[in-house]
């Protein structure tokens, strides 16, 4: 199915973790597609605005700040609703990835991946939820990874992280479905992005990724 043919016109969507990346990529999809975009990031979202406004026209908002803080979470439902007076689709994209054995990680690197990956979906998909409710409509899409199926070596908090936000969101697809809320994981592979970049840097894994046809870009 092509771009085009697909519409969200009159659809508002909240984008995390759209300052570079598949939220990117994210943002400029669903505005071709005609949604009213809201992007949410804690570095800046310039070059997204900009990039959105180049190719489709449209100006989105842009809200900043820290997944790992409930207030900014919270005030970024709040500003996107009041701004567009609703929202429709909330897209948890925003991630980090750390990479080490286990016997090297220490609590602060778990702490930090389970913030971002975790606990800052989880309250996000809580505060649209509470707007979703009562309209008794919405979309909310988690990005797992592919990882959350398979493991990986050195990737232990990664997975760990993305391996709880697959079963949690069945389980919010079960409580949320009674008010007509769809609640959906992506669980992409290596992309050719910024987190990508330590498998990247090594030509030969890159060069096997590419032609198994397991690398995507953007």
């Amino acid at each position: 199915m092509e771009i085009s043919e697909i519409t969200l016109r009159n659809k508002v969507v909240l984008i995390t973790g759209a300052s570079k990346g598949i939220g990117v990529a994210f943002a400029l999809a669903c505005a071709k597609a005609g949604a009213d975009i809201a992007v949410f990031a804690r570095s800046s979202l310039d070059n997204t605005v900009k990039l959105v406004k180049e190719k489709t026209g449209k100006d989105i908002l842009a809200i900043n700040g820290d997944m790992r803080k409930l207030t900014d979470i919270k005030q970024m439902i709040d500003f996107t609703i009041k701004h567009f007076g609703k929202l429709d689709v909330l897209v948890n994209n925003a991630a980090v990835v750390h990479i080490s054995k286990i016997t090297e990680t220490s609590e602060e690197d778990w702490d930090r991946v389970i913030d971002i990956n975790l606990k800052g979906v989880y309250f996000a998909c809580k505060y649209a939820a509470e707007h979703m409710i009562p309209r008794r409509s919405g979309v909310i899409i988690n990005l797992g990874s592919e990882l959350a199926h398979t493991g990986a070596a050195n990737y232990t908090a990664y997975s760990a992280s993305k391996g709880a936000v697959f079963i949690f969101s069945q389980a919010l697809a079960i409580e949320l479905g009674q008010y007509n809320i769809r609640v959906v994981t992506l669980s992409p592979g290596p992309t050719n992005t910024d987190m990508c970049k330590p498998i990247l840097e090594d030509p030969e894994r890159r060069d096997l990724l590419l032609n198994k046809g397991v690398l995507y870009s953007i």
